[in-house]
């Protein structure tokens, strides 16, 4: 795992640059589905990629409502590919360190798969999730490959 600092759609923000033809950009989510068939994504990073990907909420629903909480593919936008990373069971709950160590293991094993791409999400349950980033590394840091990165927000 690499952990870099910047913002996770501008790719020239950060300072370390993908070597892979490929990049897959994880988004943190939850596993609530609205009556509308919608996922929840209306906070924090979540609202951020369907401000960027609207149609995520309903590619992400029908997922969850098909194959449950876990690491889906969600769409390719050029060389970019979009996947779910949960990292909390409900939108108003805490995020579940439990949930952030499976959800990185799925990771770990697509990223093992697939060399020729740079997998990139923010720090999994740190924001709304309430969860300290000093815990989450800890736990998920030797569970992720080097073609993990994780993005955070310069200081």
């Amino acid at each position: 795992m690499l952990e870099i600092t910047g913002n996770i759609f501008d790719f020239n923000s950060w300072l370390h640059k993908p070597m892979t033809p490929e990049i897959a950009l994880c988004v943190t989510t939850n596993g609530v589905v609205k009556a509308n068939g919608q996922a929840v994504m209306g906070a924090g990073i979540a609202k951020a990629f369907t401000l960027v990907y609207p149609q995520l909420p309903t590619i992400l629903g029908r997922k969850l409502a098909h194959s449950g909480n876990r690491v889906h593919y969600l769409l390719t936008d050029g060389d970019v590919h979009i996947m779910s990373f949960p990292s909390k069971h409900h939108w108003r709950d805490s995020s579940d360190l439990a949930l952030i160590e499976n959800s990185a293991k799925t990771l770990a094993e697509l990223a093992v798969i697939r060399p020729d791409c740079t997998f990139v999400l923010t720090e999994p349950g740190c924001g709304l999730g309430g969860l300290s980033w000093s815990v989450v590394r800890s736990s998920i840091a030797t569970i992720l490959p080097d073609n993990c990165w994780v993005v955070s927000i310069p200081n």
